[in-house]
């Protein structure tokens, strides 16, 4: 699933109101979910010739390469995917489960 985001008119590949990721809090699991979220958007192709995961980082999960600059990666992802929740939505975990992760409707 995927929508439209409505300033940029990029696709974004995760559903609206609906799960991502669920049940890890993992940065081997978070960095490739978001990244494939983002795939279509200019911050995408961005990261991935500045910033892209090492070769080595994605046959080994758990080279510290995961928890030291890969933190950092995904403090940018979650910051960018923010940014392309779409309006009355917010990106990050659903309010009644803190495992589940995605853009959710705010209830406010």
């Amino acid at each position: 699933m995927a929508f439209i985001n409505e300033k940029t008119n990029k696709t974004i590949h995760a559903p609206l109101n609906g799960t991502l990721i669920h049940s890890t809090f993992r940065t081997q699991d978070l960095i490739p979910a978001y990244l494939e979220a983002l795939k279509d958007t200019a911050e995408y192709e961005q990261l991935m010739v500045n910033n892209g995961i090492p070769s080595y980082a994605l046959e080994d999960k758990d080279a510290e390469w995961w928890d030291e600059d890969g933190n950092y990666l995904l403090e940018e992802l979650v910051d960018i995917l923010e940014q392309y929740a779409p309006s009355g939505y917010y990106f990050g975990s659903h309010p009644n489960d803190g495992c589940d992760i995605g853009f959710w409707l705010r209830e406010d």
